[in-house]
This record gives C-alpha cells, structure tokens and sequence, in this order.
C-alpha cells in the first residue's frame, strides 16, 4: 500500500528546496503575536499558493481579553533594539548582549527600559526560585542573575521584592547529549510570554555558561554594574495561522500542522517542520495536477501556526471541522543532521486514552522510509539514520488535537534529544536537507493514503496492527520477565506477585486498547463496505485477545503463584472518591490562569509547579482519561496501566489545583 506512494512521490522530493524554504524562514523573529512572526507567516502563505494550492492568512485576536478555549491569548509584542553592557568594575567593561546580533540575548516579551536605559547592580542569587534563597538579602531595584527556573524566579524577585530584572545563563541539560560545558557561548531561548496581566513589568537578557561564569567570579570580588537599555512595546494586536487546502471529493479532511515560532534564527525548532511541511504540500499538490496519484477521496488541510496559541485558536473557530477530521499529523523539529544533534527520529505516538490507528500507520511509514541501506550480499535492508516509534510525551500541537474532547488522532515526527535544542546555536548548519526530505516524504506519504484509503487499505492497516500487537506486548512487562525468570530476587514473592499482577493488568489494558484502536479503522471504509470492514476488524480483535490469553499464561507459568493483587488505591486514596470533570477542551495551562488566586496563594501554587514539572506529562494524561464519570483512583490506574508511573499524591494535588482555577470541577 505505502510503497507504491512512495515510489511516486519520492522523485519529486527535493531537500534543497525545503532547505531553501528553511532559509527565508530562520531570516525572522518568529516570537507569537509579532511582526517577525507575521512576515514568517506571509512567507508560508505565499509559498502554499506558489504551489497551486488554495491559501488563507487567518488572523485572530492578540487581546488579553480573548480566549480560545481554555487558552488565554496575550498582546502582540514587537523588539525593536537591546543590549546589555557592564559598566562596573571599569577595567571589565563591555558588552554582554545585544538584541539585534543574536535575539535570543533578550529575554523574549520583555517590556522597554527608559529610552535612555537603567544601570543597575547585579545580584547573585542561586536557586532563585525559592524563597530561602533571599533570606537576608535584598535585591530591589537590582538586577538578579538567577539559576533556578525563571518563572518563578520572576514572581519572587520581581514581583515580591522589587528586582528590576532577570539574568540568565542556565542551559537546560539532557545527558548524554547536552552537558552545560558542552556549549560554553550559547545562550538558552527564555521567554516571559506565559505571564499573566498580573505580573509586574520587568526584562531580562541571556548570557551564555562563559559569560555567566564570569559575572559570578567579578560579583565575589566586589560590586558589579550592569547598563540595560530596550525598545521594545505591547499592543493589542494579531497572530496569524496560514490554512491551505488539497481538495477531496468528501468532506472528511486530514489535517498536517507545523508550528513557525521562536527567536531567530531556530532552524531545527522549528523551521524545519514548516520546511517539510511547505515541500509535502507542493509535492501533494503537484501529483494531484499531473495525475500522477489517484485523486484524494479526503481533504488534506495543512496548518502553520504558533505554537499551541495558533491550534487553539484554529479549533476554537473552526469548531464544524473538527468532527470531520479523521486524523492528524504534527512535524516538530524534524530536520536534524544526527551526527552533529546526538538525535534520533520518532514517531510519536497519540496518547491512550484516544482509540485510533494514525500511530501505527505513521510507523509504518518510517519503516518503508527506513529501508534504505543493505548488507554486502544484498540479503538484509537497514536504515542509515535513527530512527523509532515512542509512546506519547506531549508539549506540542499533537497533544491538543489527540486530547479526547477534540478527538483528532495525531502523532508527532519529531527528533530528540537536540545538542543545541532552545539556544542561539540552532542554526541552519544544523540542518540536513536529506532529513528534511525524509521527513516531507513520510508527511505526503502518510497524507496521500489516508486522503485514498478505503475498505482494502482499512484491512490491510488492521492486519498490521494486530501483527505488530505481539511486540508490544512483550516488550512492555520486560522487568517482569526479566525477575521471573531470575526469581524473585531480593524483593521477595510478594513483590514478584505484585509486578506480575501489574504486568497481566497492563497486558489486558492494551489488549482493550488495541481493540480500541482497531474499531477506528471502520471510518476509512465507505458505507457500502463498512459491514464487511467491521467483521474482519472483529476476527483481528479476537486475535489480539488470542495473542494476550497466551501472554498471560506464561506470565502465570513462570511465576507458578495463583497471583492476586496486592494493590490498593494507592498513597492519597479518596475517601469519599474524588470525580472531576473537565470545563474545556484542550490541555491546560495553569499559569495563565494564576491571576485569578490572592499573592500568597499564588506562591504556593507556583512552587507546587516548579517542584513537579517533570511530572506535567502526567496531569496531561489523567485530564486526557477524564470523562467526567471516572474516580481519580480509576484515572490513576489508567495513567499507571499507560506509563508504568502513578504519581498519586501529585494528581490530587494537580485536580485540586485546577478545581481552584476553575479548570474543572470536582
């Protein structure tokens, strides 16, 4: 199915050109809601009509006063000049920052120092997010060079004591890949945009480690000066979504996103997946006029936006499409060349608690993708680049869509880790226009045999489904298999019984959603062959069934115990039983909401999301299992059955949160 696309798309797949179209985007500073961003935007609407597709430039409200949803919109925002000098002690004088040579120096959404600018002393405070940290210290009217995360950072030393300012030089680190020495002269993508109408105005620059090394070593010797001076404003203005359209003979669409934003010149992140996006859409819209494909029975609708604001902000006035989108697909920092990133290329998967069959059909596409290389007798085929299939993880436009209340199954194309993810070196050279034709091929592949599949094509995805099922499968009680085969170790029998209950429990969880997934495929099938499609899918459920009842006697065979579980609710059991319910669609953000809570219980609310950000993924996946009928008890076991993890006491925590915030209802 997926091949004979391939073998007629490909030819037509230029790299070159996609890095062409990379090019004149990473030329703008892409920030949401900004000029920059605007003519990045006018770009993308260009090159869609250029290739003979209809194209629309979508503007909506950068207002404080509108939302989207959920979604709180914000003011435009326009940087005009920047810099940052030390003035004191003379001898070191100089410039540190300078806006117009590298704009990720500012911090992004600063607000304007008086035209004749603002020196100020330095303050060091490390772990500036926490209160303790200035216990005896006083930071007014200084500016504060922080580590710790900014944002909370902000709320004590600006909004609570009267800083003038924030100076940061942290490199967020993703060992192996990125260590702080590792990338002594870049400077880390900071931005103020998600504060709310509440926070005090204030700025901030960005220093690289060796530039913050260095302040820290003048600051221990004696008093340190620094002048700032910004034009910069906020209005009430626009942000701009591009919408272009490969018309279908229905009025079912697929839908291919690809966010523009970010500080110049981030090439990777994500100009690429605009690029790949931009080349998909001419390569599509090519074959479609010289009849070289079939025509499409479905709509392909293909998306630029800011991220998250503009998927919003599409959905919320777009509402009658949605029902009739089938799937979707999101490019996220595709263009990676590996050798120099450290990354790998993923499919990433929709999360659980939304049924569909677009993870496994965009795998199945990279597969094709990946057979590219072979052994020296030509009996074996292999790929020349990373590549794999990974479970939901979220933090882009895909996370919206796939969210159950909107119902738009999505995976995600994106390469991670990134060396120079969110700093001044994601640079063009970074870039490999082989990726980026990967990566546009895989798009107009996936696209095209969802925009023709029918009843054959719905048999065949579910036949692959159920194949690739017994692999899952194995691969997800492994540390279960591994003890069981090795004894109960030092844990003892009833540990080794517990994990081996979690282990049945989890392979009857995916049987379910397997089953699930399968039952989507009836919506490719036209009416006249949908009951036929539905019997098949029917005897590819039983096998799947078949498939776990097997697993799950060898489970019980090899622990030779009559296995029950040993598992309660779990640490922060409900009693009586806690039942939210959500009040809109999409995931949430809860710092645009903090406005709405009194100064000291804003402060507890902001340390409670600084201590668990690694655990934002989770709340995401409980909202997700949501339906307003589950306890939050089911809803964990759920989470757990999907990740393996069930942070309790942080979910409650988290419900009770958005119940404060008027996010749900308990």
């Amino acid at each position: 199915m997926l091949r004979a696309f391939i073998e007629q798309l490909q030819p037509e797949i230029s790299g070159q050109r996609a890095f062409d179209q990379l090019m004149e985007i990473v030329r703008h500073h892409r920030i949401q809601a900004s000029p920059g961003y605007r003519r990045a935007a006018e770009h993308c609407h260009e090159a869609f009509r250029q290739a003979g597709l209809a194209a629309e430039l979508v503007r909506h409200p950068a207002d404080p006063q509108a939302s989207f949803w959920g979604w709180r919109s914000f003011r435009e925002w326009e940087a005009r000049s920047a810099e940052l000098w030390l003035s004191q002690p003379a001898a070191e004088a100089g410039k540190l920052a300078d806006f117009e040579e590298c704009p990720i120096s500012l911090i992004q959404r600063s607000h304007p120092t008086p035209p004749a600018g603002i020196e100020a002393e330095l303050a060091v405070v490390d772990a500036a997010d926490r209160a303790e940290s200035y216990e005896g210290r006083d930071v007014a009217g200084k500016l504060v060079l922080i580590t710790g995360q900014a944002g909370m950072a902000r709320y004590l030393a600006v909004e609570q004591r009267r800083a003038v300012g924030l100076i940061v030089d942290q490199l967020p680190e993703w060992a192996p890949v990125r260590r702080r020495p590792d990338l002594p002269d870049a400077r880390a993508y900071t931005s103020f945009w998600d504060a709310g109408e509440w926070a005090r105005p204030c700025f901030g620059f960005v220093l690289s480690p060796r530039q913050g090394d260095r302040l820290r070593a003048l600051a221990r010797q004696g008093p340190v000066k620094l002048r700032a001076r910004i034009d910069a404003s906020f209005r009430t203005g626009s942000l701009e979504n591009v919408e272009a359209v490969l018309p279908g003979r229905s009025t079912e669409e697929i839908l291919l996103v690809a966010h523009a934003c970010h500080p110049r010149p981030s090439a990777n992140d994500n100009a690429s997946g605009v690029a790949a996006l931009l080349e998909a859409a001419r390569v599509m819209s090519g074959a479609f006029r010289r009849g070289n494909l079939p025509a499409v029975r479905r709509t392909v609708r293909f998306l630029v936006v800011p991220e998250l604001t503009g998927t919003f902000a599409y959905l919320a006035a777009r509402d009658e499409r949605i029902p009739r989108t089938i799937a979707g697909l999101n490019l996220d920092m595709v263009g990676q060349r590996q050798e120099l990133c450290g990354s790998t290329l993923q499919v990433e998967r929709p999360p659980r608690a939304l049924p569909g069959f677009t993870g496994d059909l965009a795998g199945a596409v990279l597969d094709e993708l990946a057979d590219e290389g072979g052994n020296f007798g030509g009996s074996s085929r292999f790929a020349l680049f990373r590549h794999a299939v990974t479970s939901f993880s979220g933090g882009s436009d895909h996370a919206i869509l796939s969210d159950p209340l909107v119902g738009v199954s999505c995976p995600m194309v994106i390469q991670f880790p990134d060396r120079f993810y969110h700093t001044s070196e994601d640079t063009p050279d970074k870039v490999d226009p082989t990726m980026l034709a990967r990566v546009a091929l895989l798009a107009a592949t996936y696209a095209y045999a969802l925009a023709t599949a029918g009843a054959p094509e719905a048999r065949w995805l579910a036949r692959r489904m159920t194949s690739e099922f017994g692999r899952e499968l194995h691969s997800a009680p492994r540390a279960a298999f591994g003890r069981l085969l090795g004894g109960a170790g030092e844990g003892g029998a009833a540990d080794l019984a517990a994990e081996t209950e979690f282990a049945r429990r989890r392979a009857v969880f995916l049987e379910e959603r397997k089953t699930a997934d399968l039952l989507t495929l009836t919506r490719l099938a036209g009416a006249a062959d949908r009951s036929g499609v539905q019997q098949f899918i029917q005897r590819e459920a039983q096998e799947v069934k078949r498939q776990t009842q097997h697993h799950c006697r060898q489970l019980q065979d090899l622990t030779g115990l009559k296995v029950r579980s040993l598992r309660a609710d779990g640490p922060g059991g409900e009693s009586p039983p806690m039942i939210p319910r959500r009040r809109w669609r999409g995931p949430v953000s809860v710092s645009q909401h903090f406005g709405r809570l009194a100064p000291e219980e804003r402060l507890r609310w902001l340390g409670f999301e600084r201590d668990h950000r690694q655990l934002e993924l989770y709340r995401n996946l409980a909202l997700y299992w949501t339906d307003g009928t589950r306890t939050l008890g089911e809803i964990a076991d759920l989470v757990e059955l999907e990740t393996g993890k069930r942070p309790m006491d942080y979910l409650v925590q988290s419900m009770e949160l958005l119940a404060r915030l008027n996010l749900v209802d308990l």
